[in-house]
């Protein structure tokens, strides 16, 4: 005769039976969630060296204009005409091509 508190050894293996089960789903879960973190963590990786590299390249496009800028302001002086034209020359040459 079984006492309160004791339990047979059918209903402990069913009982242990049913933890292992949802152990295993557990741990299933959790290998699901470590395969996402490492695929966001390779994705943030990614996007962070596109970012460097298009920060590199609007720098390197900022210098060029720059330089451009510049030797127009110098070719506009050596002609005597102003910027502002030879902006609007470049401009409407930008457009038509």
């Amino acid at each position: 005769m079984l006492r309160r508190g004791q339990y047979s050894d059918a209903i402990l293996s069913e009982l242990e039976s049913q933890n292992d089960d949802q152990v295993e789903g557990m741990s299933a879960k959790v290998k699901m969630l470590k395969d996402i973190t490492i695929a966001i963590g390779d994705e943030i990786r990614d996007s962070s060296k596109l970012a460097d590299k298009m920060n590199d390249s609007f720098d390197n496009t900022r210098v060029r204009l720059k330089g451009t800028m510049n030797r127009m302001l110098r070719m506009a002086e050596r002609t005597g005409v102003g910027w502002r034209v030879w902006l609007g020359f470049f401009a409407a040459v930008i457009f038509l091509f």
